[in-house]
């Protein structure tokens, strides 16, 4: 494990993490249910109101729910820096931003203004106190590294794609604002900034230290690491002005993210089965995927005259499932795959400095969460995407997604509470050793 140039000095209290990582699967098994109870109407539109719960389900519950909880940790250990008054900023933006992310799927459920008007304050306030105090970090002179120009414009995406909520909710119930043209454009930007900006930004930074550090892979290429997260930012602003130019161009710059990654990848010098790296791969696999599906002749879907024995469904929602699902999803949850034993043994370790004769309490860093396990969640992974696809095409096998994501989401949720109460154990034992 290559860890140079990593500072674990300012590293906030494990549970603050924790809590929003813990947070994030729960969100997923509400979306299995509201699969489940919708029905095949929800498959219809991308439009439909039970389909606006469900995308912000997984978008606001889940990924940006865990990014937000990595970014505590990442930010000290690759800039050498945390966020001021980390127990207090974690608690309140986190309870404030689950109680939002709830509310918002209520008020599509229920089409309700004042559930919508709720929603529209709690995540202003969640977003808003977690986004300052990230913002105040990232202005501080520290490390200007790759990773954290990154973080930069990752961040600089997530602040408009609030920005954009809060003005698309407030037209919801009502209120607008002059010279803004409130049309699926609008929206669509909104989409964008949070999906390719915002997360996918962010998954560039993290790869450029998750991969070296981990799998003793080489170095990302240099005009990848200086131009990639740029020219993403920069054609997520021209797309406002120019749709299908810039468009075009974003996934065609993601595909050659993938190509190099899959050229990391294959010269990492650690070459041992892990489930993360098979994450990785079918990431990068899916981003080359996107780009042959997008540039596809538009005759190929939803077209009795498509040269296909069927015509593929709608193009935007299958594009936008096959990115969320088998590109973000993934890399996400390949990285909770090896963040969540890092974080408990490096904590643990830092409580030992004090006290070495501690360390005997501490297990093997695979034991906080066991191989095969991962494996497990990997190929449910899998299947829950395939029937994911299945139900995009024939609407009536909702439950059969529904399933696989309920098992798979629950799967999950137990690894993340083996892995956590194994920590809480082992502090337990560490803490009275140094009482004794």
């Amino acid at each position: 494990m290559n860890m140079s140039g990593l500072s674990f000095n300012a590293l906030p209290p494990i549970d603050l993490p924790f809590r929003f990582f813990l947070s994030a699967p729960l969100f997923i098994i509400v979306c299995a249910l509201l699969v489940l109870f919708s029905g095949e109407i929800l498959w219809f539109s991308r439009w439909q109101p039970n389909m606006l719960a469900l995308m912000h389900g997984f978008t606001l519950g889940f990924l940006t729910m865990v990014m937000m909880g990595a970014l505590l940790q990442l930010l000290p250990v690759i800039g050498g820096i945390g966020i001021g008054k980390p127990r207090f900023i974690a608690t309140t933006s986190h309870a404030l931003y689950s109680a939002g992310v709830i509310t918002l799927m209520l008020s599509f459920v229920l089409a309700n203004n004042w559930l919508t008007l709720t929603a529209l304050v709690l995540l202003s306030l969640g977003l808003g106190i977690y986004l300052g105090a990230i913002i105040w970090v990232l202005i501080k002179k520290m490390s200007q590294g790759d990773s954290i120009n990154c973080f930069r414009l990752a961040i600089a995406s997530l602040t408009i794609l609030l920005l954009l909520g809060i003005l698309l909710l407030a037209n919801k119930v009502g209120v607008t604002v002059p010279f803004i043209l409130y049309d699926k454009h609008l929206t669509d930007i909104h989409a964008l900034m949070g999906l390719v900006g915002w997360a996918g930004i962010l998954i560039i930074a993290v790869s450029f230290q998750v991969l070296p550090m981990f799998h003793v892979a080489p170095n990302m290429p240099k005009y990848i690491r200086q131009y990639l997260g740029v020219c993403t930012f920069t054609l997520l602003i021209a797309y406002i002005f120019y749709t299908e130019l810039a468009l075009g161009l974003l996934f065609i710059s993601q595909g050659g993210f993938a190509l190099t990654l899959l050229y990391v990848i294959n010269q990492r010098k650690r070459k041992v089965p892990d489930t993360s790296i098979k994450y990785w791969k079918l990431s990068a696999a899916t981003l080359l995927l996107l780009n042959l599906l997008y540039f596809l002749p538009d005759s190929f879907y939803s077209s009795t005259h498509s040269p296909l024995f069927m015509a593929l469904p709608d193009k935007t929602m299958l594009l936008t499932a096959i990115f969320i699902y088998f590109y973000l999803l993934s890399v996400i949850q390949g990285m909770l795959l090896k963040i969540l034993p890092f974080l408990s043994y490096t904590h643990l370790q830092q409580r030992c400095l004090v006290d070495f004769s501690a360390m005997q309490f501490i297990p093997h860093m695979h034991e906080f969460l066991n191989k095969k396990h991962g494996i497990v969640l990997f190929y449910m992974h899998i299947m829950s995407g395939l029937s994911l696809l299945a139900v995009i095409i024939m609407p009536s096998l909702y439950f059969i997604f529904a399933l696989f994501l309920l098992l798979e989401f629950v799967w999950l949720f137990v690894l993340m509470m083996k892995c956590m109460a194994l920590y809480f154990s082992v502090n337990k034992k560490i803490n009275l050793s140094n009482t004794a």
